[in-house]
């Protein structure tokens, strides 16, 4: 199992709509972990993989956004709605996990030019 997600450090310049979307799954797949700890589900790598990623595309799509070609405004809009959505989902025993996931992708998305 891995760490709680960590914003990678890279340049600016290195930063595209496409890289925070592809960070965004992987940040979703640490915190859906650390969900899966704290509820105390363990799931396999590759379900929770698929999991994420029908979520998250299912988010970008009730929002209206992209996610082939997601803009900065579109990724913030639908990070917005992941919060409310792990939250309501979570409540208060995930808001920690969700604080934290949330602040490491604003780094990320803090990079990309508006």
């Amino acid at each position: 199992m891995g760490e709680t997600y960590k914003a990678p450090d890279v340049p600016a310049e290195s930063v595209t709509p496409s890289f925070v979307r592809d960070e965004l799954l992987t940040c979703f797949e640490s915190a859906n972990r650390e969900f899966s700890r704290v509820l105390n589900q363990p799931v396999g790598d590759e379900a929770l993989k698929q999991q994420v990623r029908q979520f998250v595309t299912s988010v970008f799509s009730k929002c209206g956004v992209s996610f082939e070609n997601p803009t900065k405004a579109g990724i913030m809009t639908a990070i917005e709605e992941c919060k409310k959505n792990a939250e309501d989902m979570m409540g208060p025993k995930g808001s920690d996990i969700i604080r934290d996931h949330y602040e490491e992708m604003m780094k990320l998305l803090e990079k990309l030019p508006s």
